[in-house]
């Protein structure tokens, strides 16, 4: 099925329009706040992430601190091979 160009570029054109209003309302909205009213905004939007986000259970710390371990295992036999690699050549 072919495209229709006009209407793709209207689209688009709207889409930009759309993009170009954003961000003249976020400069605006930044020109008016002071930097502590927008610090208080931003402790306000961290403290309602973490109320959003919940803790991670028993097994997800320890599968995250496994997965650690893991990865800096890893790295481990790495630079042993990487040294041993180097006092060979």
């Amino acid at each position: 099925m072919p495209i229709d160009k006009e209407l793709y570029r209207q689209a688009y054109a709207l889409h930009q329009q759309s993009s170009d209003a954003k961000l003249d309302e976020r400069t605006r909205l930044h020109q008016e706040l002071s930097s502590a009213e927008a610090f208080k905004q931003y402790a306000d939007w961290v403290e309602l992430m973490w109320r959003l986000c919940p803790e991670p259970s028993d097994w997800q710390r320890e599968e995250k601190l496994e997965s650690l371990n893991r990865y800096y295992e890893a790295i481990q036999r790495l630079e042993a091979w990487r040294r041993n690699r180097g006092q060979t050549a």
